[in-house]
């Protein structure tokens, strides 16, 4: 009867153990490990900044947080009236897991002025954990990526908004035999946030926006520098579902030890 016990309590042991490292993978992959935080009050800066030393426009810009995602918004005036605004959203933002990393970023752009807004894509960078800058590639849907010719610009006629997806030019790869390009694997790689310093864990899209006068279209187009600039945090280690965290925090050795005290 102790032989059958011990085989009994080895083979509990072996299943407990198996199913330990099964909910250390599992937790790997779901739990939220990361934020990523714009610098909301650095934006506002620098785009109010630029507002300033132009003439061409009245304007105000201020960031806003809307079901956890914050954006810039820039109201334009006539007079003191406030005739549109233009709201810009980067994401992904907030919580993320360590898997899977990020490959591209989407801009959302509404536009509610009597003007057309453009986003001018080759005048764009992006830098990845204080890298060097980098030609900004917009997605389009259905057409194959190519390098050589100049990308047209986003544009957003009065009243309308769109999405568009951009990725870091870096990070498009060819294949054997084939003329176009794919997206890489990771733009953003969270494997290696734990191990760098913290000024490092950070990356950045620096748009050029264009606003041009459908009344006056031989006028000069306001041009500003948006700098969405985001943060990578590290949160505090926790377990996402509550039967990992019974086996995260069971030891299956314990029971061994137990069986042999008797």
């Amino acid at each position: 009867m102790g032989v059958e016990f011990l085989i009994l309590t080895i083979y509990f042991i072996c299943v407990l153990y198996v199913l330990y490292q099964m909910a250390l993978s599992v937790e790997d992959k779901l739990e939220d490990q990361f934020k990523i935080v714009l610098d909301a009050d650095y934006l506002q800066t620098a785009v109010n900044t630029q507002l300033q030393q132009q003439t061409l426009y009245t304007a105000a810009a201020e960031t806003q947080t809307v079901e956890g995602i914050s954006g810039l918004k820039i109201t334009f005036f006539e007079g003191e009236e406030a005739i549109g605004t233009i709201g810009v959203k980067v994401t992904p933002q907030g919580k993320r897991p360590l898997q899977p990393p990020i490959k591209t970023l989407g801009v959302s752009i509404a536009n509610t002025l009597p003007d057309q807004v453009f986003l001018e894509w080759d005048r764009s960078a992006i830098s990845v954990y204080g890298g060097p800058a980098q030609r900004v590639i917009r997605q389009v849907p259905g057409n194959a990526t190519n390098l050589l010719p100049s990308q047209a610009p986003t544009t957003v006629n009065p009243g309308l908004q769109t999405s568009v997806t951009v990725t870091a030019e870096s990070l498009l790869t060819r294949n054997d035999n084939q003329i176009t390009l794919d997206v890489g694997p990771a733009l953003v790689d969270f494997a290696n946030i734990p191990a760098m310093k913290e000024p490092q864990r950070q990356y950045t899209l620096q748009m050029v926006l264009w606003v041009c006068s459908l009344v006056y279209p031989s006028d000069p187009a306001l041009q500003l520098v948006l700098p969405f600039n985001f943060r990578i945090e590290v949160l505090p280690d926790h377990v996402a579902l509550p039967i990992l965290s019974w086996l995260l925090t069971f030891n299956p050795f314990m029971l061994g030890t137990s069986a042999k005290s008797r």
